[in-house]
């Protein structure tokens, strides 16, 4: 039996992808897909709302279902959701492509912000969309135009209904699917009014057979309390959560790490991976299904020790390498999402000196969460443009402390009169939608927390994650150092 090269599985992890959209240049590919159990009903046609933070895959299922090879094969892993008869289109999703609507248009179509005109609007998007599945020339009108011809309810539908049963006829199911909300409106009246409507006009599907929708949205946007469709208490409840455990993110690694070996006429991984006692099966499907570092946290505890080593030092005493990377990686709800993981690993990849007798070294790990927490604010900051002002005057203060000193710190640097004034000169979403003038410090404190950056201690004092703490140079005893000791 061959050596293990483990320069060789350095190298595969180093050129792992972190990163997709739903339709740009970093679309996921077949070999991309892993699909854990408890996200089939995300990609079910009957569900509608889809909840995830940025990075935990939201872009990436909506990708995977709007593309034919990659829908394929959710199917063969998911037999019972009926993926195979969907035809699916993207109603908006932050690109010019296909039947999705670009921001400009929506811009442009809804300026009176009034809801019975941004309710038409979604209206005459998803009838466009609906069109374009089965392939109806009128498909290829503007916006203007169908929000012209079908402002009349009877006559929009009518058209639907006609659609509908075209769909029926043929055993076909279309789905528009909706992804990148946040980047509607830069105003958070017009984004709530704009969220607000959509899930009117999709809501309104129900009594369609063959048309669904699905809306990926962020928690904050579903949560928003500016909402007023009197459905949306149901929506809520009927949420699905894109929720990764230990061993789904593992497994995402592992056969990531399979189908970057293949790709690359490579063997070593799978040397290791049959030692190990756990053979590669030949499929991509099989290895989802089937394979036992896909979902056993003992199969996969026994393969990582391979990798990693055991433990995060000489001994137990600093914790076992398996458990540590989640743990640290945890926003202060507890989530971690498969960006920040896929990450971690490709940065302690690239960590020197490599070991000889496996892949990458504790230290490593520790450099990898360092640099997953620098991209992981660099990646919040796209959603949320305010973040770094609110954690730059943070830097050298410890935690856990009392909230107070936050709000000492921030009202030392003016911090929230820079972020409104900057949310007005630069277009974007402040962190909440008015502030009493004498809180608006515990109305940041509340908009981070809410996104996950900060979290509480059982004594109530504020605390920070490492995935935040680190990139925004806050102390902790007894965490991981701001740097390296390599």
């Amino acid at each position: 039996m061959a050596a293990v090269n483990f320069a060789n599985i350095r190298r595969l992890l180093v050129d792992l992808p972190t990163d997709h959209d739903a339709d740009g240049e970093h679309r996921p590919a077949v070999g991309d897909v892993f699909a854990p159990e408890q996200h089939a009903s995300a990609l079910a046609p009957s569900t509608l709302i889809v909840v995830g933070a940025r990075g935990a895959g939201k872009s990436f299922w909506a990708g995977v279902l709007g593309q034919s090879d990659t829908r394929q094969l959710a199917a063969e892993v998911y037999p019972r959701l009926g993926l195979d008869r969907l035809v699916v289109t993207f109603g908006y999703n932050g690109f010019d492509a296909g039947s999705a609507v670009t921001r400009r248009t929506v811009e442009a179509r809804t300026q009176n912000g009034q809801h019975d005109s941004a309710l038409i609007f979604w209206q005459s998007v998803l009838l466009r969309s609906a069109l374009a599945a089965i392939n109806d020339l009128e498909a290829k009108e503007t916006i203007a135009t169908f929000i012209s011809k079908y402002k009349d309810p009877e006559d929009f539908e009518v058209r639907l209904r006609e659609v509908d049963q075209a769909l029926d006829a043929d055993d076909k199911t279309c789905l528009v699917l909706f992804d990148a909300l946040d980047t509607l409106s830069r105003d958070w009246a017009q984004l709530t009014k704009l969220t607000d409507a959509l899930f009117e006009a999709c809501w309104m599907l129900r009594a369609r057979r063959r048309i669904r929708a699905k809306v990926f949205i962020r928690p904050d946007q579903l949560n928003d309390e500016g909402l007023k469709f009197v459905e949306l208490p149901k929506l809520r409840s009927a949420r699905v959560e894109l929720d990764w455990s230990p061993t789904d993110l593992y497994g995402l690694l592992f056969t990531r790490m399979v189908e970057a070996e293949q790709d690359a006429d490579g063997e070593d991984f799978e040397v290791l991976c049959r030692e190990a006692g756990y053979p590669i099966p030949e499929t991509s499907a099989e290895r989802i299904r089937n394979w036992e570092l896909a979902w056993s946290e003992e199969a996969q505890k026994r393969v990582f020790e391979r990798i990693a080593g055991r433990y995060m030092g000489k001994s137990a005493t600093k914790g076992a390498t398996y458990p540590w990377t989640y743990k640290h990686l945890a926003d202060g709800r507890d989530v971690v999402t498969p960006r920040s993981f896929l990450k971690l690993f490709v940065e302690a990849a690239r960590h020197m000196p490599a070991p000889i007798n496996q892949v990458i070294t504790a230290e490593g790990i520790r450099h990898g969460l360092r640099e997953a927490s620098k991209t992981r604010v660099e990646q919040l900051a796209l959603e949320y443009p305010w973040i770094k002002r609110a954690l730059a005057p943070l830097a050298g203060l410890k935690v856990p402390c009392q909230s107070w000193e936050i709000h000492e710190a921030w009202e030392a640097s003016n911090t929230t009169a820079i972020i409104s004034k900057a949310a007005k000169s630069e277009g974007f979403l402040p962190p909440y939608q008015k502030s009493s003038v004498s809180n608006a410090e515990e109305d940041l404190e509340a908009a981070m927390a809410r996104i996950g950056v900060l979290s509480y201690r059982t004594d109530g004092r504020a605390d920070m994650p490492d995935l935040f703490r680190i990139a925004s140079r806050m102390l902790k005893l007894g965490g991981v150092a701001l740097k390296s000791r390599s």
